[in-house]
């Protein structure tokens, strides 16, 4: 009796685990946490999973300096983090890059960001795990520093995505307005503090809470 007892026990913790849905934060420093002091509890993927709770896993799959665009300096697509977050299978996944696109060796124009950009969503789309796409516009920059320009992601990159998001029917969390007006969470014009990174969590957690009740369970 012990013995069966033991076995639907295992059965049921495996239950359990498989049941989470899984939530990949597919991004740049900002998602990673660049600036965060405790990354293990502060990032914003780290609040939105406590935010979340237990029915979901929420992993950072975020590279500091990395860009949408294969031809950037950094592309996303060449991190170990773009091979991991692809065999982790997610069910939603958050993509929040541009910001390093900004960058004048990078920007060539928002046709080659969105085509790119685009193939980077519609590679996660056609996962096994065929996840819901969300896609996060990027944060205000407050500072023309590491040679990031507001103006390019404000009038370049925005338009684009939203429109690209349009096209698909995939869901935007406007980050770029919530991350307005308040440059005290972003101390060094770029990367919000702990704060910050709640704010954004806060704002993710709604998209993914919505997105996870379209999941066939």
């Amino acid at each position: 009796m012990k013995k069966i007892f033991l076995t639907l026990s295992l059965s049921a913790l495996t239950f359990a685990a498989s049941a989470q849905i899984r939530v990949a934060c597919i991004g740049n420093s900002i998602t990673y946490g660049h600036g965060i002091q405790d990354r293990i509890n502060d990032t914003y993927p780290a609040q939105l999973q406590k935010l979340l709770g237990s029915d979901f896993e929420v992993v950072n799959f975020g590279v500091s300096g990395t860009t949408a665009q294969k031809e950037g300096d950094y592309p996303w697509i060449t991190t170990k983090e773009y091979k991991a977050a692809k065999e982790f299978q997610p069910q939603i996944a958050v993509i929040k890059l541009g910001t390093n696109d900004s960058k004048p060796q990078n920007w060539v124009g928002s046709e080659r960001f969105i085509a790119n950009l685009e193939a980077v969503a519609e590679e996660f789309e056609q996962l096994d795990s065929h996840p819901r796409i969300i896609v996060a516009l990027p944060a205000k920059a407050y500072e023309v520093r590491w040679d990031i320009n507001d103006s390019i992601i404000c009038h370049g990159e925005l338009p684009a995505i939203k429109k690209m998001a349009k096209k698909h029917h995939w869901p935007i969390i406007n980050l770029y307005k919530r991350t307005s007006n308040m440059k005290e969470n972003f101390p060094d014009g770029i990367h919000p503090n702990v704060a910050g990174a709640g704010i954004i969590a806060g704002e993710v957690k709604k998209a993914v809470v919505k997105a996870s009740k379209k999941i066939k369970k």
